[in-house]
Parts: structure tokens; C-alpha cells; sequence
């Protein structure tokens, strides 16, 4: 539904900025046509007791917070005055590890888990400003592949799923062609089946937030 409104509220910008009638000086100020982005990010995996399950270990051993990198471009064929319609697409990968700790001084420790989350998220944008600076709401529907196993018991990368992806952030030009870029996004990975290596895996929602640097 969310993916449903983009898109409606998308085609009415395009509209708008086909019929616009912008000054020269307006036209100087409109969002450039490219942009490509590389963040660090953050990623909120959650304690999901269908994939502990699924891997043979509690929820509390399941990672947290996924460290990784996003890296994407934008072509912004329509550019109005205000507002522009992007195209484009970013690559995530994020991965983090978890060892419980022993409940006391005779016990073992616990298994290592680690969570990986591989994304290639296709995006169509609305971005509102000029362009030394602008802000914008996105979404799109792609693939991605979320992976928990133990480390004594690898269970290795399933197929891709489909996945929805929504959120929006901003970009501030301190010079001609560097920006500041923040991101807040969420991610839905579908459901994966379960294969002759790999237990089944339920569908995941998770919060991902990044930062980093844009340049045109």
C-alpha cells in the first residue's frame, strides 16, 4: 500500500512538472540530472524467534545491529522548479555476529550467530529543493537475501526474495560536486523457503538507517 502511494503521488508530480513553465533563473536552480551515493549503515535485525528456531538457538543469541555499506545511483529525468521524479537503485550489505555469554564461570559460551542482509533495492523518488540541497521520499519493490547461522553450522546463502523498500532522507552540497547524505529506510524481506542446506526463514521487517556522501 505504501509502494501504491508513491506511485500515485510520483505520476501527479510528473504531470505537474511536464506542464511547468520555469523561469532562466529557475532552471539554474533545479536538482542536477545524477547522483550517486555511498553511505555507511546501520541496520536493525531483530530478535525473531522463527529464525532462532529455525537455526537451533534463542532469540537472544540472534545479532542486533548490522554494520555494512550502501552504495547507489539517481537519474532525475524529470526536474522541475521544486520538485524532481528520480529513478535509481542502491546495493546494501550489512552483517553482524552475537556470542552469548556463559551464565557462569563453569559454563560455556554460547554459539556464534551471524546475520547477513544482501539488498539490490530499485527505487522511484520524489525529491523536494534545489539543487545544492534537497530532500526526498522513495520506495520500490527488489530482491534481497537475509542469512542467520551458526558458525559451527553454516548453513550458506538462500535465493533471493522479494522486497519491498520505503523511506526517504536528504542530500546538502558543500561544494559543487560533494554532498552530505542521510538515509532512514525499511526494509520487508519476504519469506524463504527452505532448501537441502538451509532451514526456512520467515518474513523479516527491519530498520535500516545510513550516512555517508553524494556526488554528481
Amino acid at each position: 500500500m505504501t509502494v501504491r502511494i508513491l506511485m500515485i503521488a510520483t505520476a501527479a508530480a510528473a504531470m505537474s512538472m511536464m506542464f511547468a513553465h520555469p523561469s532562466d533563473a529557475q532552471v539554474n536552480e533545479r536538482i542536477k540530472p545524477f547522483v550517486a551515493d555511498a553511505r555507511l549503515t546501520w541496520v536493525r535485525f531483530k530478535e525473531d524467534a522463527g529464525i532462532a528456531s529455525a537455526i537451533g538457538v534463542t532469540p537472544d543469541n540472534l545479532p542486533t545491529r548490522g554494520l555494512g555499506f550502501v552504495l547507489g545511483a539517481h537519474w532525475y529525468p524529470l526536474r522541475g522548479s521544486q520538485v524532481a521524479l528520480g529513478i535509481g537503485g542502491e546495493f546494501l550489505r550489512a552483517k553482524d555476529t552475537r556470542t552469548l555469554d556463559p551464565a557462569t564461570e563453569d559454563d560455556e559460551e554460547g554459539p556464534t550467530v551471524e546475520t547477513r542482509l544482501f539488498s539490490l533495492a530499485p527505487q522511484v523518488s520524489l525529491n523536494f529543493g534545489k539543487k545544492d540541497g534537497w530532500s526526498y521520499i522513495s520506495g520500490g519493490i527488489g530482491s534481497a537475501i537475509l542469512t542467520a547461522e551458526r558458525i559451527d553450522q553454516p548453513v550458506g546463502d538462500g535465493s533471493r526474495v522479494r522486497t519491498i523498500n520505503y523511506g526517504g532522507g536528504a542530500r546538502w552540497f558543500t561544494n559543487k560536486h560533494l554532498a552530505v547524505s542521510v538515509d532512514l529506510r525499511f526494509y520487508s524481506v519476504g519469506a524463504q523457503p527452505a532448501t537441502l542446506t538451509r532451514p526456512a526463514y520467515p518474513k523479516n521487517k527491519m530498520m535500516v538507517i545510513s550516512g555517508g556522501i553524494a556526488l554528481r
